[in-house]
């Protein structure tokens, strides 16, 4: 039996990173970035928060699957002051344009981005991807399929119907004055599918 995920994101702040790990970061030094902005109060100790680690272009991680083509953007968890922390990682698709930001190319020709903005653009995609894997697999031991996918892993690289945003961009959601590509979700029921909605 499963339940889902009940209330809203919020945005709780930011702090900045000056490199304390490196430019090549492993899982441990994602979690160590979190853990030291806590311990040194950058950012508030809450057992139910989501950390991002938001990566500059010039910063890696190959071995959490930045950059690596087929591999999927990585959470983890760690620990801060006695309490889980689970974090998630960005890494900046300027990096790794046609990798990290695959939608918006096509022949090696990069297209136009909802926003004019190619790293912003495709980080919006992969942060509400590892938001919905954190929120509905937080300790790596909820719901994933028989191949390990969690939720929004099976549905990598799907977007549904989609516009034309006024620049000629593809889009598929609307928030406020802006335009977005977002990746759906898996949706469970009769008839399992890839959606921006369990309604569609």
């Amino acid at each position: 039996m499963w339940e889902a995920p009940s209330g809203a994101t919020l945005y709780g702040g930011e702090a900045y990173d000056r490199y304390s790990r490196g430019l090549e970061l492993s899982a441990t030094d994602i979690a160590a970035i979190v853990e030291n902005q806590i311990v040194t109060n950058g950012l508030p100790q809450d057992p139910g928060g989501i950390w991002v680690v938001v990566a500059s272009a010039d910063v890696s991680s190959v071995s959490t699957g930045f950059c690596v083509p087929s591999a999927l953007p990585h959470h983890g968890r760690g620990m801060a002051l006695g309490s889980d922390t689970r974090y998630a990682f960005v890494g900046n698709p300027n990096r790794c344009p046609t990798i990290a930001a695959s939608q918006f190319f096509s022949g090696g020709v990069q297209l136009p981005t909802p926003n004019d903005n190619l790293a912003a653009d495709a980080m919006a995609s992969t942060l509400a991807q590892l938001l919905s894997r954190v929120v509905t697999n937080p300790t790596g031991g909820a719901w994933f399929d028989r191949y390990g996918l969690e939720n929004a892993s099976k549905c990598v690289g799907q977007f549904g119907p989609t516009y034309s945003a006024t620049n000629g961009a593809r889009a598929n959601l609307r928030l406020g004055s802006r335009d977005y590509l977002i990746q759906q979700n898996w949706v469970l029921g009769r008839k399992e599918h890839c959606a921006m909605n369990s309604s569609l």
